[in-house]
């Protein structure tokens, strides 16, 4: 039964078509193995910054180019997978993703490398939102559920299996060889999921109606995020200071909502359009989903920093310490489809609480245990992070496109709420990763490291804490329509 707090339509059977099962296997496949690249990505760090030379701002170009990407690719193959169908794209996308993989390994410049995972980022990001929108066309109702449940397992699996797999390699080869092992175990991945895409894929038939893409929107819908992460990367003396570069994207941000507005009146379709402002749950759901996904993964980039180099643990050690949040995600994300339709809105409150309550920890255990403390705690607290971040995501993405008809196209509703986390993590990573090194190099030393990763955990909190809000005002908005809609049967049925 549903929560009281998830008004709206009763629910509709679940349905899938005939290929909908190998469909699915695909796409968490495909899901697996983007967050494999993941959460081997940030075990490589350390190594290819040592290996390219790589400068604090290269870094983290390398580390937030590839969200940059991925998020500006979605919108428009979003609009192009709901006119002319997903297969295509799909493929694409895939081999984009798998051939630039091979050059981010072979890469021997830092330039290079921020290249092959900007145009890596295009790759997946195309997948992505054909993905997500293959879902949505082949499941409906509690199906649709279990399936971004399984799709969301996969970051578990890929959480549990990439930390080892990434250790391993490390501990077993050249340093100037195991992270390039580390980009080239996508290609094995993507050769073996094009064959099968081919084979099972259904093949679309292109949608009545004129195609347009908001260009000038996302120019400017990128120039903000660029402005945002400059913010973070030039010194204060320079052209584009920390101040400057924060001001322009304050400029870009307001002519972007000017030239939505203006394209929607000329009969275009926007990347932010009319249909999907409007709709107060899906632009609550979306907050949720930038702030969340902003906090996890910068978070993610942090611990790994913090651990390799500051505590000095080695790679195998940290991939066996990661296990434990791998596992918790893992197991959470493939009942969170249960956990949604029975808790809802509140529950997707309750595991941001828990999961901010777990950092607050974490930060007080890295300020006053010792390093073999913070070992022991780490894989405690991991659990409690994996499984509350299992239960945030899936149930409030399918809550939030749930508030979309299909008439704003499913593919552009997702194609956004993806780029809004991609873009969200980009600027949230360029900081975190920022303020951190900043901080470590400050004073030298543990105790350094120690302030560094705590004051980073404080800006993480600040991202969750705006999450948190977002989901309160949508568990808020939702109550108060299921009470006007029990008032309103009151009255017509002649109940006070």
């Amino acid at each position: 039964m549903r929560s009281s707090e998830n008004p709206g339509k009763a629910p509709q059977a679940g349905f899938e078509t005939h290929h909908a099962r190998p469909v699915l296997g695909i796409c968490v496949a495909m899901g697996f193995t983007t967050l494999l690249d993941q959460t081997i990505f940030g075990l490589a760090l350390p190594r290819l910054r040592d290996s390219l030379h790589a400068s604090p701002d290269e870094l983290q170009l390398i580390v937030s180019v590839y969200s940059i990407a991925f998020g500006i690719a979605l919108v428009p193959a979003g609009r192009l997978g709901d006119l002319i169908g997903r297969r295509l794209l799909f493929l694409v996308g895939l081999a984009m993703f798998s051939g630039f993989s091979l050059v981010g390994g072979l890469a021997d410049t830092a330039q290079v490398l921020i290249v092959a995972r900007l145009l890596q980022g295009v790759g997946a990001g195309m997948i992505n939102t054909q993905v997500l929108g293959l879902i949505q066309d082949l499941f409906r109702g509690d199906s649709q559920a279990r399936a971004l449940g399984r799709y969301a397992s996969a970051g578990g699996l890929a959480g549990l299996a990439g930390p080892v797999l990434g250790g391993l390699i490390l501990a077993l080869t050249p340093a100037e060889v195991g992270w390039r092992l580390m980009f080239l175990v996508n290609v094995p991945f993507g050769v073996v999921i094009f064959y099968l895409a081919l084979r099972h894929l259904p093949h679309g038939r292109a949608a009545a109606g004129r195609f347009s893409v908001d260009g000038m929107g996302l120019v400017l819908l990128s120039a903000v995020t660029l402005f945002s992460m400059l913010a973070t990367l030039q010194q204060a003396d320079t052209l584009l200071s920390a101040r400057n570069s924060l001001l322009a994207a304050i400029g870009a941000a307001a002519l972007f909502l000017l030239w939505e507005r203006q394209y929607q009146r000329r009969g275009g379709s926007p990347i932010l359009g009319a249909g999907l402002t409007g709709s107060l749950g899906y632009v609550l759901g979306t907050l949720v989903a930038m702030f969340q996904f902003a906090g996890g993964t910068t978070f993610g980039m942090v611990t790994t920093l913090f651990f390799l180099d500051g505590l000095k643990t080695g790679p195998l050690l940290f991939a066996l310490l990661s296990i434990a949040p791998a596992v918790g995600m893992m197991v959470s994300s493939a009942r969170s489809w249960r956990f949604a339709a029975r808790f809802g809105r509140m529950g997707v409150v309750a595991a941001i609480a828990a999961y901010m309550a777990a950092l607050v920890l974490l930060g007080a255990g890295a300020l006053l245990l010792p390093a073999r403390g913070i070992l022991l705690l780490y894989p405690l607290l991991g659990l409690l992070l994996g499984a509350s971040g299992g239960l945030i995501h899936a149930p409030n993405q399918a809550m939030a496109l749930a508030e979309v008809g299909a008439g704003e196209g499913r593919g552009t509703a997702a194609g956004f709420f993806q780029l809004s986390q991609r873009l969200a993590s980009s600027i949230g990573m360029s900081w975190g990763i920022g303020l951190f090194l900043d901080g470590a190099k400050a004073h030298g030393g543990l105790l350094a490291w120690r302030h560094a990763f705590a004051e980073a955990l404080v800006l993480i909190l600040g991202l969750l804490g705006a999450a948190l809000a977002a989901s309160l005002a949508d568990l808020i908005r939702r109550r108060r329509i299921h009470a006007m809609r029990v008032g309103a049967l009151g009255g017509a049925t002649g109940l006070d």
